[in-house]
């Protein structure tokens, strides 16, 4: 099985550079190895509106991109504390606050920004939901008076927090958003009694929406979201005074509850008009969901191979090798990447099937050698102590699936798209793959280029099935 191919197109192969390395043949003719230059086609592509994710961080705020003007806002379900049940009769609620942890953002770290909370009065988000980057705001919040929940808006200025969190994991503070929810609210959210499960929570209480009302400079990177009920109870001790306790109870947006990091971008249109008529260069930016698209002459390779091998019947062809080589065309001239360089690109970069991209991330799917092919961001220096980025993907092994297909495609059409990476600690294996959640922008150099085309580097080898069933 082959990992994700590329997202491009093998438009043409030359008859006079098709055999780059020469071909080898045994004196017994018995193996025929040869070598070949495929080109690719690329494009900017923006059908990818928006894709189906469960987030394990958010994007909050509004900024000013290179790529327009982006808005990001948080719906989320909060986890049920199943079999819980407040001490005795006598608790009552003192108040309820969210908390908002974050560690980096995107923009000027100096602006304030308001913060808003609602609460979801309209639907809860349903696990059969396809829940996507920009599903409709009104189909869940009526975003009324009442259901405004916040005592007031917070102002947040990312760079001098006015709260934070001690974490034991990193022995550090966290800049922390603690932000008061009504009274209002918090003594109707008290009078939930059943914690019976998930669904019977959400049907008392559908969940939250978070966003910003005032501000258009920054964009947090939210990564934890905990709402917490501050509540006292009288503890009665035969012969002795009665006891007043204070406690907590703390309910978390984890990963057992359904989230949605919702996107706009106002004036996409227009950028992606400007971007588009650009030939020379591509694109892929998060979380704009602006990528590139490859397509891959199926029908060239195969006519190459079957003419540069003779009968096919004679041999079983194998795909040594197949490099495709992604230029990003970056340049890191400071030692510090400033937090607003729109210009970074991704760490990872995967090429998948386009036609398996929301499924692929629905499902919470690894990179499998038929659908997708995950690389990370390299770096290689020539002679001068130049330093030039790419991103390579081996198609190897999907090649050769394709050409021992029954059903054989004309032409195979990928997309390049950023993504987040979680390893094994231990084995260093893959063990999850997410849509990238933090801004970044990624130019690769179109395979339109003059100078240095895009294009897959084959070296393939026949071998002779006469031989091989003796």
């Amino acid at each position: 099985m082959l990992l994700l191919l590329f997202a491009g197109a093998v438009v043409s192969c030359s008859e006079d550079n098709s055999i780059s390395a020469g071909a080898s043949t045994l004196p017994d003719d018995d193996i025929r190895v040869l070598s070949d230059t495929f080109t690719v086609t690329s494009q900017l592509d923006s059908s990818l509106i928006a894709i189906s994710l469960t987030p394990d961080s958010f994007l909050l705020g509004e900024c000013e991109t290179h790529f327009g003007t982006l808005k990001a806002d948080i719906l989320t379900q909060l986890a049920c504390p199943e079999g819980f049940e407040y001490p005795n009769e006598t608790a009552e609620v003192d108040s309820v606050c969210l908390y908002l942890y974050y560690k980096n953002w995107y923009g000027d770290g100096n602006s304030p920004t308001s913060i808003a909370v609602y609460e979801m009065d309209k639907k809860t988000l349903y696990n059969k939901d396809n829940l996507n980057s920009n599903i409709q705001l009104n189909d869940y919040c009526s975003l009324t008076k009442s259901t405004y929940i916040s005592e007031h808006s917070q102002i947040v200025v990312p760079n001098n927090p006015s709260d934070s969190s001690y974490e034991s994991e990193t022995e550090s503070y966290v800049p922390t958003i603690r932000i008061k929810l009504s009274n209002d609210f918090a003594k109707r959210f008290f009078k939930i009694k059943d914690f019976s499960s998930q669904k019977a929570f959400n049907e008392e209480f559908k969940g939250l929406y978070i966003c910003t009302d005032f501000g258009g400079s920054n964009v947090l990177y939210i990564n934890d979201i905990t709402m917490t009920v501050f509540y006292h109870f009288t503890m009665q001790r035969p012969q002795m005074n009665d006891t007043v306790i204070n406690d907590t109870r703390a309910f978390y947006a984890n990963e057992e509850v359904r989230q949605v990091n919702r996107y706009t971008y106002p004036n996409r249109h227009s950028i992606l008009e400007t971007y588009t008529s650009i030939t020379d260069t591509n694109y892929i930016v998060s979380p704009a969901n602006i990528n590139t698209e490859l397509s891959v002459n199926m029908n060239a390779i195969y006519d190459r191979i079957d003419k540069q091998l003779g009968d096919s019947e004679k041999y079983r062809v194998y795909i040594n090798k197949a490099d495709l080589t992604v230029d990003v065309l970056y340049s890191d001239t400071t030692t510090e990447r400033p937090r607003d360089n729109w210009d970074r690109p991704a760490s990872y970069m995967m090429l998948i099937q386009k036609d398996k991209v929301n499924t692929f991330f629905s499902e919470n799917k690894t990179p499998s050698d038929s659908v997708a092919i995950v690389t990370a961001l390299s770096a290689t220096t020539d002679s001068l102590d130049n330093v030039f980025y790419h991103y390579t993907y081996d198609l190897s092994k999907l090649l050769t699936q394709q050409l021992r297909s029954e059903e054989k495609v004309d032409q195979l059409d990928f997309v390049l798209v950023p993504v987040s990476v979680t390893t094994n600690s231990s084995t260093g294996a893959v063990q999850a793959v997410k849509p990238l959640q933090t801004i970044s922008a990624t130019r690769i150099r179109s395979a339109n280029d003059q100078d240095k085309p895009m294009d897959i580097e084959l070296v393939y080898a026949g071998f002779s099935k006469t031989r091989q069933g003796q």
